[in-house]
């Protein structure tokens, strides 16, 4: 049997991951590659080839991701002076005038501090290594062609594995690249999209109704989802709103609507199939006739609403980015959402860290049962 591991966006969010995924090598501090397949998109695709791309044994990788985060600050991933700001601000308004395009795709902000970063930080030659020689079968990273609407998992595997296409998705083999991991990561409007071959591409989530399927196309029959949102284990409180909402206010939720209200549809239709065929008298024969397959899934979400971490380190945003989003006023009212996809700075990303840590340990026995199951 063939673990998977989804790893979804989220920006900043994406640091929970690391932290859950540190709780797993603690718990097995002997496992080399735990998770043969991995599939990432958006920040979480820089996760899924910082472990791709790690040394021979999981925990030193992990090791490596979590310094990465703990390290970061937004100057690292995008710039966010008032200069820098205010010039990407003025594509739009050029764009609306002129009715024109431009040469770089209009976006909120430059994310080329971030290409610099991952430029000194990830081993391509090392994934290609351990796909070689070790036990990685493939990592996928999803990104959306802003030219045909395609869902595209690029994935770099052993030799044997062929791409595919269903609907909209399609899985193409490739030798994964610093554009593909800055494309994934593109957050729509925040981040500019990035040219792969003949199209630009933006981040992975965007029109990806199925983002567990590059997974079980890689072979994948159980799998590990990490999530970056705490709306299955908590309620959202319904407030009084004081003021009708602003633009980054409702641009929040149509972010939110892509990274994680979609994975979580995901999940439970998959929990539907094996509802299915559990409840089958003859599950081989229903699983052949429609193509379905029992594909076991272990999720890790975040035990607190993550508004309600960012909102304490608010002012750690860079002011110009406090000042477009209206954060920069008592109280804060709505926008702390969006602004936590772009809170790249330490002591927030630490406490995402935490939580994460401290959510896998208390699903420990779930977790030995996942990996006792794939041994088994």
């Amino acid at each position: 049997m063939t673990a998977g591991l989804i790893l979804t966006g989220g920006g900043a969010r994406a640091a929970y991951q690391a932290g859950v995924l540190k709780a797993i090598s603690d718990q097995f501090p002997g496992f080399d590659y735990p998770f043969p397949v991995v599939c990432g998109s958006s920040a979480g695709a820089l996760n899924a080839v910082g472990i791709g791309a790690g040394g021979e044994i999981f925990r030193h990788s992990i090791d490596q991701v979590e310094s990465l985060w703990l390290h970061l600050t937004s100057k690292n991933v995008y710039h966010s002076d008032y200069w820098s700001v205010a010039k990407n601000m003025g594509q739009f308004v050029k764009g609306f005038v002129t009715g024109e395009g431009i040469d770089i795709p209009a976006s909120m902000f430059d994310s080329s501090p971030l290409r610099k970063l991952l430029e000194s930080e990830v081993d391509f030659n090392q994934l290609e290594d351990n796909i070689q020689h070790n036990d990685i079968k493939a990592i996928s990273v999803t990104c959306c062609g802003y030219r045909s609407g395609q869902s595209v998992s690029f994935f770099q595997g052993e030799a044997g594995l062929e791409g595919w296409t269903s609907g909209q998705r399609l899985g193409v083999r490739t030798k994964l690249t610093l554009d593909h991991l800055m494309a994934s990561s593109a957050i729509p409007t925040l981040f500019p999209p990035v040219k792969i071959n003949r199209e630009y591409f933006g981040d992975g989530v965007a029109r990806n109704m199925s983002p567990l399927s590059p997974a079980v196309h890689l072979g994948a029959d159980r799998i590990l989802v990490v999530g970056v949102s705490a709306n299955t284990t908590t309620r959202a409180a319904r407030k009084e709103c004081r003021k009708q909402p602003k633009l980054p206010h409702i641009l929040e939720h149509v972010i939110n609507g892509m990274f994680i209200d979609v994975v979580e549809n995901n999940v439970e239709k998959i929990a539907l199939i094996n509802s299915l065929l559990n409840k089958s008298a003859n599950p081989d024969q229903v699983s052949e006739e429609l193509g379905l397959r029992f594909i076991e899934t272990l999720v890790i979400n975040p035990s607190e609403p993550i508004d309600g971490i960012a909102v304490k380190h608010i002012h750690r945003l860079p002011a110009p980015i406090r000042h477009f989003f209206g954060l920069n006023k008592e109280p804060v009212e709505g926008g702390v959402s969006l602004a936590s996809y772009l809170l790249f700075e330490g002591e927030f990303l630490r406490d995402l860290i935490s939580m994460g840590y401290r959510d896998a340990q208390k699903q420990a026995k779930e977790i030995e049962t996942f990996f006792n199951h794939e041994n088994a």
